[in-house]
């Protein structure tokens, strides 16, 4: 419940949120109230033990509706909260997967990749999971298509870019089974060229190994796909799936270690 708020607290809040604010920080209330930061962090800090913010993460809050019974349980879209702490940012495998069509399977976590520092993989805000990478800035620059969401302008990996993305990181497209899945649904609906133009601006030689094993193994690659996946393979020899136990036998044609079997992976 609410603990009681003055009236002038109640005008400073109405103020620091009006038109539909859905995030606040101490530079708004810094900026709206004319305050030193110092106060303006302190009376965020207030208004949220008050029940009328929820914290986020350090400086970071959202506004609690006068109606809700348990402001403790408010949240806000996830895709919003994840924009708002790690921009620049865009959300990828199976997240963006499940997005664009390309899988059914749901997963709890979301999978969002930023140019900030990570410090740890896993991380939770409002009891959301968010699996997190750190990619560069150059990253940002291609394969990225925005959606508005809440009044807030995000960035999803675009179809060929997620499959890339799972392609290169099988974890968080579920493991290279699943990635199989995806890759398959993707080249039943579009062209592979996009996906060699991708994989040619990651410059990732395993990705290659792994998209024409996965297409020839599964039979859902043309000739000229396989043909240009072995043009760029790399020197070495690559796990299929980097997450499961390296043993199984070695594919040499792809300089792969297949120690994921994928073979009923899509129902072929």
């Amino acid at each position: 419940m609410k603990a009681g708020i003055s009236s002038s607290g109640r005008e400073e809040l109405a103020t620091v949120t009006a038109r539909g604010r859905r995030l606040v920080t101490v530079d708004d209330v810094e900026n709206e109230l004319s305050l030193e930061r110092a106060v303006a962090a302190k009376k965020l800090a207030r208004w949220a033990e008050q029940g009328w913010l929820r914290r986020v993460r350090r400086g970071l809050y959202i506004p609690v509706p006068i109606d809700v019974e348990h402001p403790e349980l408010w949240s806000e879209d996830p895709l919003v909260l994840a924009d708002a702490v790690w921009s620049p940012c865009y959300f990828t495998g199976w997240t963006a997967a499940n997005h664009w069509g390309l899988t059914e399977q749901i997963f709890r976590t979301i999978v969002v990749k930023t140019t900030g520092r990570v410090r740890t993989a896993s991380q939770e805000l409002l009891d959301q999971d968010y699996l997190v990478g750190h990619v560069p800035e150059s990253a940002m620059a291609w394969g990225l298509r925005a959606i508005w969401l809440h009044e807030r302008r995000i960035r999803f990996a675009d179809e060929a870019r997620t499959i890339i993305d799972v392609l290169h990181e099988p974890r968080i497209g579920g493991g290279i089974r699943h990635v199989a899945e995806m890759l398959e649904a993707y080249l039943f609906d579009f062209d592979w060229g996009r996906l060699v133009e991708y994989g040619d601006l990651l410059g990732t030689g395993a990705v290659f190994k792994r998209l024409g094993y996965l297409s020839e193994t599964l039979q859902i690659g043309d000739r000229e796909l396989l043909a240009a996946c072995e043009q760029r393979l790399s020197s070495g020899v690559s796990l299929l799936d980097p997450g499961a136990p390296s043993r199984g036998p070695r594919v040499g044609r792809w300089g792969l270690r297949a120690n994921v079997r994928v073979e009923e992976s899509s129902g072929s």
